[in-house]
């Protein structure tokens, strides 16, 4: 074989190795081409999860809003189905369900302050589901 033939074997080997991945992909729903809806079939829940105090002393009249909790898992259940979702740096996240009751259980040692646990999930529908959460930062207790 010359060096010609071995170029135009790696280039079709190629097409054909993203061909593969891209049919693979779009089988199991994993890729949705630029500009497709979503499906009317499913919903979508979003929101930003975020972690207070700030710190263990916080200034008279100044409250800290809370710090947005980057990289937590999210994860949803119903019945046999799981599906999860990660938080990006900002606290945002969204995920793409079908309808049904699904119970939300966060990735963290922190308690949810606020924050729904379960949610129920229409076709075609966007919920928000907002989280707060307890870091556990508190001040230290004097030594006696």
């Amino acid at each position: 074989m010359t060096f010609g033939t071995f170029q135009t074997f790696g280039l079709v080997m190629r097409n054909v190795l993203l061909a593969g991945l891209v049919i693979v992909a779009a089988a199991c729903g994993g890729y949705q081409f630029p500009g497709a809806s979503p499906s009317p079939n499913i919903g979508v829940v979003g929101g930003r999860v975020m972690s207070v105090p700030c710190a263990p002393v916080e200034q008279v009249g100044s409250p800290c809003a809370g710090r947005p909790v980057g990289g937590l898992g999210i994860v949803y259940t119903s019945g046999d189905t799981v599906r999860s979702v990660v938080t990006d740096p900002q606290g945002n996240y969204a995920i793409e369900l079908p309808p049904g009751t699904w119970k939300v259980t966060l990735k963290t040692y922190m308690r949810i302050i606020s924050g729904p646990t379960s949610i129920t999930v229409a076709a075609g529908s966007n919920l928000v589901a907002d989280y707060i959460l307890d870091n556990g930062i508190r001040a230290p207790v004097p030594q006696q």
